[in-house]
Formats: C-alpha cells, sequence, structure tokens
C-alpha cells in the first residue's frame, strides 16, 4: 500500500490524474478521446512522423506481457503534437502478440512486422478505446521537476513521455490510465527505456495497480532517422529538439 501511495504522489501532479467522481455515463462526452500534448524542455528534433513503442511489463517468474501503441508525432506552428492512433494491428501482427502473450514472453516485431504496419498504416480498422481524453507530456531533462527526478524509473532518463488516458464512464471500473516512458538512450532508429504503466481503479480512495518493465520505440514511416553516425552523433541529435 506504501508503494502505491507513493507512485500514485508521482502521478497526481505531474499526469493530472481525475480525483473528483467520474461523469455519468448519460453526461459523458462520446466518439473518439480529445487528445492535447504539453511540450517542456529539450526533446529529440527527429519524433515527426510514425511510430509503434511497444512496452512489456514483467510479471513473476521470469514472464511478460507486451502491449503496443501507435502514435502520430506532428510539428504543428513550431509544436510537437503526438496523436495515438487507436486501430487494430495487421492480422500478422496481431497473431504474434497474441502468441507472445498466451505464452507469458515478450514481444519483439521484426523488420517485416515493421514493413508490413507500415503498409497498413492509412487502411488499419479504427478501434475504439473507451476514452474521454488524452493528454501527452514529452519532458527533457532538463525541465524535470523533483518528482521526476525522485522516480526510479525517470530519474536516469534522458527525456520522458507521460501518457493520461481517462476513460468513458462506459469502460467499466476503470478511470484512468497513466503510461510513463523514461527513454534512456537511440537504438536501431527509435529510443529504448523504462515503462510504466497504472490503471486507477474506481475505489473509495483512487488507488493505482501499477506495473513495470520495458519499451522500445520503433519507427514505422515519416521523419528523420539518425544520420549523424557514432555514438556522439546520435547524442547530439538526442537533444536537437527545442523545448517550449
Amino acid at each position: 500500500m506504501r508503494m502505491a501511495v507513493s507512485f500514485l504522489a508521482f502521478l497526481i501532479p505531474l499526469a493530472g490524474v481525475a480525483m473528483a467522481d467520474p461523469e455519468t455515463a448519460e453526461t459523458a462526452p462520446t466518439g473518439p478521446p480529445v487528445q492535447k500534448t504539453v511540450v517542456r524542455g529539450s526533446v529529440p528534433g527527429d519524433l515527426p512522423g510514425r511510430w509503434m513503442a511497444v512496452g512489456s511489463v514483467e510479471v513473476p517468474e521470469n514472464r511478460a506481457r507486451t502491449a503496443p501503441s501507435l502514435w502520430e508525432v506532428k510539428r504543428e506552428g513550431g509544436q510537437l503534437v503526438l496523436t495515438i492512433r487507436f486501430a487494430e494491428l495487421p492480422p500478422g501482427l496481431t497473431k504474434s502478440l497474441n502468441d507472445a502473450n498466451t505464452a507469458e514472453r515478450k514481444w519483439v516485431p521484426q523488420a517485416g512486422d515493421l514493413a508490413q504496419l507500415a503498409a497498413a498504416w492509412d487502411g488499419l480498422p479504427v478501434a475504439d478505446p473507451d476514452m474521454v481524453s488524452v493528454d501527452s507530456e514529452l519532458v527533457g531533462r532538463d525541465a524535470y521537476d523533483e518528482s521526476f527526478k525522485r522516480e526510479a524509473k525517470t530519474r536516469d532518463a534522458a527525456w520522458a513521455i507521460r501518457q493520461s488516458e481517462r476513460f468513458h464512464p462506459k469502460a467499466g471500473g476503470a478511470m484512468q490510465t497513466i503510461n510513463v516512458y523514461g527513454v534512456l538512450e537511440p537504438r536501431d532508429g527509435g529510443y529504448v527505456g523504462n515503462f510504466t504503466t497504472a490503471t486507477i481503479v474506481a475505489a473509495p480512495l483512487p488507488i493505482p495497480i501499477t506495473l513495470n518493465g520495458t519499451f522500445q520505440m520503433y519507427r514505422v514511416a515519416g521523419g528523420e532517422t539518425h544520420g549523424s553516425g557514432g555514438f556522439l552523433g546520435r547524442l547530439t541529435d538526442l537533444f536537437a529538439g527545442c523545448g517550449r
């Protein structure tokens, strides 16, 4: 319980956890969730494009479960905007992901999977996430507050992404999910790091069910690559973004 309360204290001021009673199903808005992005500090300049962020959480006895998320990042008026694409994966990827999760082993997409996803991206069937809103934050290390600096999963990260997803009442007991991606380094044209996901359930007090693991961002299409080459070049690219 102490660990849950401590992590909730990290989430509340940073992700805007809804402490008030949720709207009733009759008054809550319907349709696609409203998505907003805030950027603070210096983040990479190569983020515009299409991405699949693959988060794997650890379960006992060296087992894992994997959940991918599709992102589109654009630059609008000089501001980076991250939009989650709520859509079904192509059948081949869905099968390999489901097989891995059934076996409770980590799922790692292959080059052919990414090519298949890129080819199918524009026509992917839309999925209803039963969400009201999604707030995404891109935070450079130079903009970390004390909570970020203290939290084990982010204090060593070069930059971070935090997403707060607020569910529609029709979704059931879950009120909100908060995903935190602490980016440690560039790798294979994308990024890797620590992953934490916390689902806040309806209870007398909002308590998060928290899972930890790792993630990797895979570029699907668009944007720039780490073209500088070498470790120093990649570090230069990493901090090429301009914080706002």
